[in-house]
């Protein structure tokens, strides 16, 4: 094992011991990462700070303004005392904001369905005196499972992309228009019942006024004019979002910059709570744990895990055994290191694996792309963790048991469905 690599995972673990302590912020262990893989020359200062210039960073921050506008007028609370009736018990105020989550995740992504569904969370939990720590981890946790489900929006043609990156490797490219829903379909039903019926009744219990979603608001609310401009930015911002993903006419950053930029125009917020609304801590955490996949790549350290993925199957054929290393080698891995990084490091390898030993690809690559989403135990997993553990004011321990249930589970069913759905021989 060279330095660099060493020096990678000595980094990775300090960064660890430090969100572990409790004593310092995501963001600041988040920032001490990149900085110190820059330090260490694993990474370039482009490689290091290149999230900055992410699109989805704009697209995360004005989403943040944009749901702080809607949840200062009165449809929240009025939308979810319709779903949500007064004196629900825990599992139905989850029902209820899982059917919700569901009917968003189907039009954008997780990222934004949660920065969607915090502000009902807090409105609901505050009329029927609930903790919100009951909800948000469990509420994170469906946005990330059930985003990209249906095929709509950005991913409507990425079977087709899927296809072509298998060719390019010299395999036979077997995705098509609804192979990832029949294939994520039992896992996330699986996983809403376990959030629903189970999960939040081990949920830690915090005081409603420990809860702020990105920074102090103000608490009185609008007028009706303003409330009803206030509505209506919110609303087509969410129809320019459908409508850019599914006609890529335009960036799918313009309407949520354009819907944060109205909500101050229009003084549904005022230029000062714009700052304390853009979720911060959340991009930071997003923007300066990426280079971690970056050094791995730079340092050898992907192809060190290639090669003990190799070791671990040892020539078995076994769609089980192959299909089960697969996920969970990259449903641990994305636990540490952001999921978009695990899945564009595994799915070359799992690729060329297929190619290599006459496998289908699609079974790999489904093995890959799911177990990369399951990113429920640490802040470090997704934007949607980190987002949900901010929220949530969690500790790294209370996140890590909150999460592992619906982990195992996916992981069963997974095992249970995919293998004979896709099988990996055929």
């Amino acid at each position: 094992m060279n330095f660099g690599l060493i020096y990678v995972l000595v980094v990775y673990l300090i960064v660890i011991a430090l969100m572990c302590s409790n004593k310092f912020s995501i963001a600041t262990c988040a920032v001490t990462c990149a900085t110190l893989l820059q330090l260490g020359g694993v990474v370039t200062f482009k490689e290091a700070w290149a999230g900055l210039s992410n699109s989805s960073v704009i697209m995360m921050a004005a989403m943040f303004v944009v749901a702080a506008g809607l949840s200062k007028t009165s449809i929240l609370k009025k939308l979810s005392g319709n779903i949500i009736k007064p004196g629900s018990s825990d599992t139905k105020i989850m029902l209820g904001l899982a059917f919700i989550i569901f009917i968003l995740t189907s039009f954008t992504n997780g990222t934004n369905s949660l920065n969607i569904i915090l502000p009902i969370v807090y409105t609901v939990c505050a009329a029927q005196n609930r903790p919100a720590s009951k909800f948000i981890q469990n509420c994170a946790i469906l946005c990330q499972v059930w985003a990209g489900l249906l095929p709509l929006g950005g991913n409507a043609g990425s079977y087709n992309m899927l296809n072509q990156i298998v060719e390019s490797f010299g395999g036979v490219g077997e995705f098509n228009y609804f192979t990832q829903m029949l294939a994520k379909l039992p896992l996330g039903l699986a996983v809403m019942a376990v959030c629903i019926f189970v999960n939040h009744k081990f949920a830690p219990s915090f005081e409603a006024e420990e809860y702020q979603t990105t920074g102090k608001k103000e608490t009185q609310g609008l007028d009706p004019k303003k409330e009803k401009i206030a509505i209506a930015i919110f609303a087509l911002t969410i129809i320019g979002l459908v409508t850019s993903s599914l006609t890529g006419i335009i960036d799918s950053t313009l309407p949520c910059v354009i819907g944060a930029l109205a909500m101050i125009f229009f003084g549904i917020l005022k230029p000062r709570e714009v700052p304390g609304n853009m979720g911060i801590s959340v991009i930071l955490c997003m923007v300066c744990m990426l280079p971690i996949g970056t050094a791995l790549v730079n340092t050898g350290g992907d192809v060190l895990i290639a090669n003990g993925i190799d070791k671990l199957l040892g020539g078995t054929n076994n769609s089980f055994i192959v299909l089960g290393a697969f996920y969970l080698v990259s449903a641990v891995l994305t636990q540490i290191m952001y999921n978009s990084t695990v899945q564009n490091i595994f799915r070359p390898l799992a690729i060329i694996a297929a190619v290599s030993h006459g496998w289908s690809a699609t079974a790999l690559v489904l093995a890959v792309s799911i177990g990369s989403s399951a990113a429920m135990l640490t802040p470090m997993a997704s934007n949607v963790t980190a987002l949900g553990f901010n929220a949530g004011h969690y500790d790294m321990k209370q996140y890590i048991k909150g999460g592992l249930v619906p982990f195992i589970v996916e992981f069963i069913v997974f095992m249970v469905t995919v293998p004979l759905m896709f099988p990996l021989v055929k």
